[in-house]
């Protein structure tokens, strides 16, 4: 199903280009695991890896779910606790002198992740922190899908099957805009842990959703790499 990543020799040739996706574990309504982001930044990080050579670095599976506080499931790192666990990594990767290290951000929670690049990279340090917000790929498909919806487990029919469970999916969309979870978790705005139409997964649409973004990743890292080269 997936293309592999390529072997390095680290010490005799370190990889320029390494892929690191950011998941979560957060309570994903109640017909998909709690590791449904971490899933899917696992297998599609794997998949960019195997496309574009570079060496695959193991996600993390824990990143800012606050939001997601009074669901039993969810794990939240605090803001400027996954700053910081950005920055070690980057650092350590800087002493394998990586030249680029793209991120693949997997959660739609993760804001902090904008200013902890931006200013990594107007520091000048290396690695090139290559930052991608995965669901753009998916452009207006993405419509009122949120979190648990059709997309996430339209994807998780195709990579995990056995872990979804359809008979207990819930539409839901609540009248309040995304914004709102600035103001009031997600269990006040959405009781039952979903926003969108996870009725309307299948299996065929998640192996077009996922090829969709392999190939949206792949190149918007190739297009990051050409700007820095003329920079």
């Amino acid at each position: 199903m997936f293309e592999t990543c390529t072997t390095f020799d680290l010490d005799s040739k370190p990889p320029s280009l390494v892929i690191l996706g950011v998941g979560a574990i957060e309570q994903h309504s109640h017909h998909l695991p709690i590791s449904t982001d971490f899933d899917i930044a696992s297998s599609l990080a794997r998949a960019v890896s195997g496309r574009l050579q570079a060496f695959y670095l193991p996600p993390l599976p824990y990143s800012e779910s606050l939001v997601h506080r009074g669901f039993n499931g969810t794990v939240f790192l605090r803001p400027l606790t996954l700053r910081s666990v950005i920055q070690d990594i980057a650092e350590s990767l800087g002493e394998w002198k990586v030249q680029y290290l793209a991120i693949l951000n997997c959660h739609g929670g993760n804001y902090i992740l904008t200013p902890t690049i931006r200013e990594w990279n107007l520091e000048a340090k290396l690695p090139h922190l290559l930052h991608i917000e995965v669901y753009t790929g998916l452009g207006d498909e993405m419509g009122q899908n949120l979190h648990a919806c059709d997309i996430e487990t339209s994807l998780m029919l195709y990579l995990k099957p056995e872990s979804v469970h359809m008979d207990r999916a819930v539409d839901f969309v609540p009248p309040y805009p995304r914004s709102d979870l600035t103001h009031f978790s997600m269990k006040t705005l959405s009781p039952e842990g979903v926003w969108g139409y996870p009725s309307k997964a299948t299996a065929d649409k998640g192996k077009r959703f996922f090829g969709t973004l392999v190939e949206y990743c792949a190149e918007r890292i190739r297009s990051l790499q050409r700007a820095y080269e003329k920079a």
